[in-house]
């Protein structure tokens, strides 16, 4: 099949594209004497017959100026053609020995090759503003293709001094806001170890005199998990927890489950240390003037405004109280052990406890497995360390971990034996200030008055603890999706935590038992995503570095165990899963309707066309604002890092970020390169394919002289004005120089 004449008109050839070739701006080889023209235009007529051409040794690319050297000679037929039959004869020849050398049956010239492209890509129309699509086969004839066509892209030279490359080091190296191990810890543990004032009522109910055996096994349980912590943290140092790692290893929709789930979780945080505090305030002052019920609810309003204070950033404070709570817990436990000692000798109360034992084997398993899945309430809090995961040294966070451990399973088992050996079994399940009357059989009232502004203190700084993880998982979200930046607000992130925990606890009907039990299932839910998140980095990320590596056996455990005591808190509760099904599915919808506002304002402009509000002359206007409106929501600029010009791997990367990043315009992929010579010879021109098969998305190549690195990536955001946490890498392999969480929220694609 010949190839294009002298006219013109567009070549049917498929040929391989040349090296270099800027094929849609212009970008050509000065091929003498054959003249190529620009888009738009006839070619020129061809040299004199028998008159070779020679391919020069370079190309320049008009739309950033960039030379790429060749140095390749080669014939180009005299009449700027190249004839497929005679090609065809010449192998057929030489297939059948008409032809001795090896030449004869070669692929076609480089310069032959590249000017097949050259009149393959010419366009007769085409301008700076003409669409990438000519027709629209469309339902909706009132819609043209013009209102989503994006552009069409360019290439151009990103030029990244020395200097922009030690001011980007100089941000990344700059002082950050770091706890100390205590400070750090504290945040978490006020959470967990202020569980002592809510779980042993519920875990003696189910399991009677094994609850201290019940609330050891779950805090060891926990040791199966710190190896799929410390994996996914030294992975990925970005706060956000499940959210972030399910947007790395997974993608949007998952990523969305894991942000539901997370504040979910948060705000169940809140809501049952916010009502655990009304209701001990309500049994040890009998002339309260309000139910514990309405107490509960002007905590939550009382925090929210503290937390727009600024109170939430006194680390030094939540420090405190977490040392204060640990000193009042083991006054607590001396006493009581004192006091059983000097007047139980005997252990009368342990010996009638322990006679309410089940009596069969057979209930005896089952008391000491409900008992396991309620403990679980015990140690919740271990679950919120990923969630400011940024302002905790690497070194420290084995440790806290660890610490969060031993705290939980020394405070739980040591306080619920002596409660049990001390306080009847009735009197446990019946009451919700368990430890004040403790406090006040072992010490006196100076004891149960501490026990009670310590259980005051340490659950309001429960509340806290859900407070800054919402904080930093709506800001983690509003760096990722910019249309939803106003909830990255920390005035409005507070505001929106203090009401969603309000809503909770409304919706539970105002009872402490059915949000302990909802915010159990929602904490194992979360600690089930952790699990699913490292199996999911193990799958899908296997090259990424992770120094901490847990093994198969841990993770298949893990799994067991939160399956199964998932499943037995549902049995033991169904309400609660009833209630965290509704609150998680509102939680999950709404947050999907941010990240998928372009994709709603689509229907939305589709089911105007179609519908008779585009004929009506009071509502023909509505179409350009909903079309304005729907530019505005998808306007966004990602960056995607790629090494090489493997075109299938380039089309993989542009098909995820339109899954993921809905609101993203334009995708400007960069090119790092050491010289000239280290450029991929079809890096340009795939590109430019990939510009033209998605009219709404604007493909853009940007190329630097670097070598990928952390402070070049920075330096590049700041160039480009893309946030890292809108730029994405096709792969980070094992022996990269940089690991994942130095890049500061760049997503890994493949």
């Amino acid at each position: 099949m010949a190839g294009s004449s002298s006219s013109g008109k567009d070549s049917d050839v498929q040929t391989r594209t040349p090296v270099g070739l800027d094929s849609d701006s212009g970008c050509h080889a000065s091929v003498a004497p054959a003249v190529i023209s620009s888009p738009g235009h006839d070619l020129s007529s061809a040299s004199a017959p028998g008159q070779a051409a020679t391919a020069t040794s370079s190309a320049t690319n008009q739309d950033g100026g960039l030379e790429f050297p060749r140095h390749r000679d080669a014939t180009l037929p005299a009449t700027g053609e190249y004839d497929d039959r005679s090609e065809s004869a010449r192998r057929a020849k030489a297939k059948d020995g008409g032809l001795a050398t090896a030449t004869a049956a070669s692929p076609p010239s480089f310069a032959q090759s590249e000017f097949h492209m050259i009149v393959r890509r010419q366009r007769r129309d085409r301008g700076a503003d003409s669409l990438k699509m000519k027709v629209s086969h469309s339902r909706v004839p009132h819609l043209n293709a013009e209102w989503e066509f994006a552009g069409w892209g360019e290439m151009r030279y990103l030029d990244i001094s020395p200097q922009d490359l030690k001011d980007a080091e100089t941000r990344l190296e700059g002082p950050h806001q770091v706890l100390g191990q205590l400070a750090a810890m504290s945040v978490s543990g006020n959470d967990v170890s202020g569980s002592v004032f809510y779980a042993f009522p519920l875990v003696v109910a189910a399991a009677g005199i094994y609850s201290p055996l019940c609330l050891l096994t779950a805090s060891l349980l926990l040791l199966f998990f710190r190896p799929l912590l410390l994996e996914l943290a030294s992975t990925v140092r970005i706060n956000g927890s499940n959210y972030v790692y399910l947007l790395q290893f997974s993608g949007k929709m998952l990523s969305l489950v894991g942000a539901a789930a997370t504040l979910l979780d948060a705000v169940a945080t809140s809501t049952v240390s916010a009502a655990t505090a009304s209701a001990y305030l309500s049994a040890e002052i009998h002339a309260m003037p309000i139910s514990a019920s309405m107490l509960t609810v002007l905590f939550l309003i009382a925090l929210g405004v503290l937390a727009l204070a600024g109170i939430r950033e006194s680390a030094s404070a939540t420090a405190a109280v977490f040392v204060f709570h640990l000193i009042v817990m083991a006054a607590l436990a001396v006493a009581s052990i004192v006091h059983w000692a000097t007047n139980d000798s005997h252990s009368v109360t342990l010996k009638q406890n322990w006679a309410l034992r089940p009596a069969s084997s057979m209930e005896t398993a089952r008391s000491i497995f409900y008992g396991v899945c309620v403990a679980f309430l015990g140690v919740t809090g271990f679950e919120c360390t990923p969630s400011y995961i940024e302002v905790i040294r690497p070194k420290d966070y084995p440790a806290i971990l660890r610490n969060l451990i031993i705290v939980s399973a020394l405070l739980n088992t040591v306080l619920c034996f002596l409660a049990c050996a001390l306080l009847p079994v009735g009197t446990i399940v019946g009451g919700t200030n368990v430890l004040s009357a403790l406090g006040s059989l072992a010490g006196g009232s100076w004891l149960r008055i501490l026990v009670l502004v310590d259980a005051v203190s340490v659950l309001l700084g429960g509340v806290m603890t859900g407070t800054v993880t919402t904080i930093q998982l709506l800001d983690r979200m509003a760096q990722s999706v910019s249309f939803c930046a106003i909830y990255g607000s920390q005035h409005i992130a507070t505001l929106f935590s203090s009401g969603l925990s309000l809503v909770l606890y409304v919706g539970s009907g105002m009872n402490l038992s059915t949000v302990s039990y909802v915010f159990s299932v929602a904490f194992l839910f979360q600690i089930l995503l952790f699990a699913v998140s490292s199996l999911l980095l193990k799958v899908n990320r296997p090259c990424l570095s992770r120094p901490p590596h847990s093994g198969t056996f841990t993770l298949l455990v893990a799994f067991v165990v939160v399956i199964v005591t998932w499943v037995g808190n549902v049995v033991l509760a169904p309400i609660a899963l009833g209630v965290f099904s509704v609150s998680f599915l509102v939680v999950f919808v709404a947050l999907l309707a941010m990240t998928a506002q372009p994709s709603i304002m689509r229907l939305v402009l589709f089911s105007y066309s179609a519908s008779p509000l585009s004929r009506w002359a009071i509502t023909r206007g509505w179409q350009r604002r909903l079309i304005l409106w729907y530019k505005s929501r998808r306007a966004a600029r990602v960056c995607v890092w790629i090494k090489d010009d493997d075109i299938h791997v380039m089309l993989r990367a542009l098909l995820s970020v339109e899954k993921n990043i809905p609101d993203a315009r334009t995708v400007v992929f960069v090119h790092a390169y050491r010289s000239i010579g280290d450029i991929p010879s079809e890096l340009h021109p795939n590109a430019r394919l990939l510009d033209e098969a998605f009219p709404t998305i604007t493909v853009e190549l940007v190329v630097s002289v670097a070598h990928l690195s952390a402070r070049l990536v920075e330096a590049t955001s700041r160039t480009l004005d893309v946030p890292r946490s809108r730029m994405c890498v096709v792969s980070l392999s094992r022996d990269h120089p940089w690991e994942l969480a130095e890049y500061g929220g760049i997503r890994v694609i493949m």
